[in-house]
């Protein structure tokens, strides 16, 4: 059996003496270290160190070296053990050094009374203590306990069994004229066609570490199949079906099956406000003022004035939307027009058109203007992912404001949380004064009114409820601060012709405005700046 050399404490008649036993078996040789770091443990003072390092040479050129370290009598030593734990407590482990030779040696109870005294409770590994023991394993480091790692689990899985990747990218002709009346935007089902299944998460299992704490496992997300009407599932809620014929459309993880509602010419008096629990499909143009309102798709075939399209899922516009600075569109999906003019318009997906002129656009997923005109001139565009243009403001110097690299509305919530959390922490301000006031009321007299009781109470309760509330907002404004510092290298800002002068181009919160024409060009951040690439 491989064992380590060491040193033993000898008690003789003129003094304690320190004696070597060679390794055995490939172990390695005495140590000055271990020497020095126990005679540090026994209080040994004035030991000269010349002698140490005379001893360990001797110790390595003959079996059971001597030297004299004390003229002194000691009191005889037990068995020491010397025990380290991993930072994470995954292990310990025990170096034991020989008793004296009038010493004691220590007994497995011993041990195990130690390693409790170390709060080292857990995964113990009796047998290793026992040979450490029998086998007198000194100056050895022996594992003498291990943690029970945990068990991962695994993230829940929802397959779709239908294409949720449609293209939703119009045709472009040779001319380069967009073509959007070839788009590839329905996805048909059939009555009880199969929708999607789901394998619920593995939750895995705990585990525990040396001093019996528990390691806990990597957190999984659990989902559901999360639908709209028209759908129902199995009893076990692990497969979805469509009870009817139609499309489907799947938004923010929510799947929708809907039959199409027809307008067979234009949205305007006549018909009054459209508001629909499925698609929308308009045949003719949608005036001024009024408004279609969709859970599921919106498809108008002519144009969009200052009027108001709210989908929960895609818009599509053939001719596009002249909003006159009061048109709105806002879909869960993607937004496809040939031109945005004086509009806001916000998409759950990509916005996909040939022009955007003097509008507020804002897109979770991409912004593609690359039809014939290709045009991004005026407004504000934000998107998380891309803004892909042919030319980015105009000859005129238009301000035209273009952003990329974080999802729009998690930096708005994250602005949202900073102005209430300094709202509520002044409101708990005012009702600590408070409650501080009637405290020492209460230690002064010993009582207080009835009103003033429940004005503590409530304010106490009060104090609860914003202690909760702030540490919501805390993990939740953490995790979006987290967000954004991974969303960093995320973003880019292509223009395939000309940018000009009065653009400003801002990736992840870094911003850079143009005073010169920039041509061919990738806009991406590096670091704190941005930095303008050729294409």
């Amino acid at each position: 059996m491989k064992r380590n050399a060491f040193f033993q404490l000898i008690h003789k008649e003129d003094g304690v003496y320190l004696k070597s036993y060679p390794p055995a078996d490939g172990g390695e040789p005495l140590k000055i270290e271990d020497i020095i770091n126990y005679l540090d443990l026994k209080r040994f003072d004035n030991v000269d160190l010349a002698d140490i390092k005379s001893f360990v040479e001797a110790a390595a050129k003959e079996v059971n070296a001597m030297v004299r370290i004390t003229t002194k009598d000691i009191i005889p030593e037990k068995e020491t053990v010397v025990i380290t734990i991993d930072p994470k407590r995954l292990y310990a482990k025990i170096r034991l050094y020989p008793n004296s030779s009038k010493g004691a040696r220590l007994t497995f109870q011993d041990v195990k009374n130690l390693l409790k005294q170390h709060n080292v409770v857990y995964g113990i590994i009796d047998k290793n203590i026992e040979i450490m023991l029998k086998a007198r394993l000194y100056c050895m480091d022996i594992l003498v306990a291990k943690a029970t790692l945990p068990v991962h689990g695994k993230d829940a899985v929802i397959t779709y069994h239908f294409n949720v990747e449609k293209t939703n990218k119009p045709t472009v002709g040779e001319n380069g004229q967009v073509d959007f009346h070839k788009l590839d935007m329905i996805e048909s089902v059939h009555e009880g066609q199969l929708l999607a299944t789901l394998v619920h998460a593995d939750f895995g299992k705990a585990g525990k570490d040396v001093t019996g704490a528990d390691i806990k496992q990597k957190k999984v997300i659990d989902k559901k199949l999360k639908h709209g009407k028209n759908i129902h599932l199995s009893d076990d809620g692990l497969e979805m079906y469509s009870d009817v014929s139609g499309n489907v459309t799947l938004v923010a993880g929510t799947v929708f099956v809907s039959d199409c509602y027809e307008v067979p010419a234009d949205v305007g008096p006549s018909t009054g406000d459209i508001d629909y629990d499925g698609s929308v499909k308009v045949k003719g143009n949608v005036l001024t003022g009024y408004t279609v309102k969709a859970s599921g798709d919106i498809h108008v075939n002519g144009a969009v004035e200052g009027a108001t399209l709210i989908s929960g899922g895609k818009i599509v516009l053939n001719r596009g939307i002249q909003g006159k600075e009061r048109g709105v569109m806002k879909a869960e999906g993607d937004i496809i027009s040939n031109f945005i003019e004086s509009s806001t318009v916000t998409a759950g997906g990509k916005v996909i058109t040939d022009a955007i002129m003097h509008s507020s656009v804002i897109a979770k997923d991409s912004i593609i203007v690359n039809g014939k005109r290709g045009m991004i001139a005026g407004g504000t565009i934000r998107s998380t992912q891309k803004v892909e243009t042919k030319i980015a403001g105009s000859t005129m110097g238009t301000t035209t404001d273009i952003e990329v690299g974080f999802d729009p509305d998690r930096l708005d919530r994250y602005h949202e949380i900073e102005k209430k959390t300094e709202e509520i922490s002044e409101e708990k301000e005012i009702i600590l004064q408070t409650v501080e006031t009637l405290k020492k009321r209460y230690k002064l007299k010993g009582s207080l009114e009835p009103e003033k009781l429940e004005i503590l109470k409530q304010n106490s309760e009060r104090l609860k409820e914003i202690d909760e509330e702030l540490e919501s907002m805390t993990e939740e404004y953490d995790e979006i601060e987290e967000q954004m510092q991974e969303s960093k290298s995320v973003g880019k800002i292509i223009v395939h012709d000309i940018a000009y002068t009065g653009v400003k181009v801002t990736i992840s919160n870094v911003s850079k405005y143009l005073h010169s024409e920039v041509q061919h060009s990738t806009f991406v951040r590096e670091g704190a700046e941005i930095r303008i690439k050729g294409i």
